[in-house]
């Protein structure tokens, strides 16, 4: 059946206005669109008959509940699409929040209370994890080439791995490390672990973790390497006083840049991490038993970090070495 136009409806009309006012400041660009993305799905919704016929009295009647409820769930099935195919599939998790969080922009625009309904989040897949041979060869080799001589980059990716083996850590959650996080005199490191999947109610949740027996003896040199690089004064001692940065993670030889020692954000991080990937599998390849592992630092995190859930699916639990017993471990930019 063809869609009917719906131009002219009163509750367009107030939409296409609010929509338009809605992308001046504080919007952004990428809200904007998404904006103007959802709207659009709105007005198909309309035309295509997913909605009561109500809705296109008001704005009112369009942004009531159970005809949101009907378009959100309309738009999960992948109907509302603007060129239909024969089987749609399945609206992603992450898209159908960014419909949620644009209604709820634009009903508090227009002064109305906006109402969702519950949606039952989709069961976590977990990864094969890694197997305990290759995990304990790796954590043998972080401790064997933790030592002087190595070069900066290799001490660095050295206590990246090994902190990511440990603690399960994400890659935000790791540009994110202090060095007054790390404790060596204990072997603990504190992580602030970051709220996933968009959710506004979920706080940041401080921890504590203890590092197993090669990583801190990998930490313990990239401390040692780190603090020649951030270095304000080369004349003077190194230490908390004389250093461009607290971060943990510092650049070895920037692109562009005057200076190492400097933040190292996400890409960076991504970036070494692949390359020392590649050249630790390529290293490691006649090692009986060692399988290559995954290039992506967060394909590795899911593989080292999860086992299976309760039998219920509701609960995921992270996975550690116990300190200094490798057998039973988790697995230059």
């Amino acid at each position: 059946m063809a869609d009917a136009p719906t131009t002219a409806a009163p509750s367009v009309k107030a939409l296409n206005a609010l929509v338009e006012r809605a992308f001046g400041p504080p919007t952004g660009t990428s809200r904007a669109k998404q904006l103007r993305w959802v709207a659009g799905e709105l007005r198909t919704a309309l035309e295509r008959g997913a909605l009561g016929p109500t809705a296109a009295g008001s704005f009112a009647l369009l942004f009531a509940p159970d005809t949101l409820a009907a378009y959100l769930k309309a738009a999960e099935r992948g109907l509302l699409r603007r060129k239909p195919t024969a089987r749609p599939g399945q609206a992603s998790p992450a898209s159908m929040r960014v419909r949620e969080d644009c209604l709820r922009i634009l009903g508090a625009r227009a002064g109305i209370t906006v109402t969702l309904p519950d949606r039952t989040p989709p069961r976590v897949e977990l990864r094969p994890v890694v197997a305990a041979r290759p995990r304990s060869i790796l954590l043998g080799h972080l401790e064997h080439s933790a030592r002087p001589g190595r070069s900066e980059s290799h001490s660095r990716i050295l206590a990246i791995i090994g902190t990511v083996l440990d603690t399960g850590c994400r890659a935000g959650e790791l540009c994110a490390l202090r060095t007054d996080d790390v404790d060596l005199r204990r072997g603990t490191i504190r992580l602030t672990r970051l709220p996933q999947h968009r959710n506004p109610h979920t706080k940041p949740a401080t921890e504590t973790v203890t590092l197993s027996r090669p990583t801190r003896a990998a930490m313990r040199h990239w401390l040692t390497v780190r603090s020649h690089l951030v270095a304000r004064d080369t004349t003077r001692p190194v230490g908390p006083g004389n250093e461009t940065t607290d971060a943990l993670w510092v650049s070895i030889a920037p692109s562009g840049q005057p200076r190492p020692g400097l933040p190292l954000h996400f890409r960076g991080l991504a970036r070494a991490y692949a390359r020392a990937i590649h050249d630790l599998n390529t290293e490691m390849a006649a090692e009986p038993g060692w399988h290559p592992l995954p290039q992506r630092m967060e394909q590795l995190r899911r593989a080292i970090a999860l086992e299976p859930a309760d039998p219920d699916g509701t609960i995921l639990r992270r996975t550690r070495t116990p300190a200094g017993d490798p057998e039973a471990g988790a697995p230059g930019v």
